[in-house]
């Protein structure tokens, strides 16, 4: 019996020294949020530089980051969410080295026609059927 699928599950790869230099690209990234002293107007401004987001931006999308997962020791992981278990070798061979992945679940896209690619520190490995185990 084949496995439902849940949609497209896009893998991204990458390599970086820790998780925390992984993250500073792959998940939002916010200022400390000033106290109840500053004006309407530095509040405002705080907002609007927040939250600094380099995957976010360099793809040029709406995401949302409860859906993107930031995985070291990932080839099981992402192995264990794949419908077609091919698709892990398409995975590996753009991979190549890289020690993460990110995964970017469907309902992290505000729009389901954008077009996901590489960025300047992820390998865009393409977008496969999933299934939650």
């Amino acid at each position: 019996m084949a496995r439902k699928t849940n949609g497209q599950l896009h893998v991204f790869t990458g390599t970086f020294a820790s998780r925390d230099e992984a993250c500073l690209h792959s998940e939002a990234q916010w200022e400390p949020e000033p106290d109840d002293s500053v004006s309407d107007e530095e509040y405002a401004a705080w907002e609007d530089r927040n939250p600094v987001w380099s995957l976010r931006d360099e793809l040029g999308i709406g995401l949302d980051s409860d859906f993107i997962e930031t995985i070291s020791g990932w080839p099981r992981y992402v192995a264990g969410y794949l419908v077609n278990p091919a698709d892990m070798d398409v995975v590996r061979a753009k991979a190549g080295d890289a020690n993460f992945a990110v995964l970017i679940f469907p309902d992290a896209l505000h729009d389901s026609n954008s077009i996901l690619k590489s960025t300047s520190k992820l390998t865009y490995c393409g977008a496969f059927d999933f299934g939650w185990g």
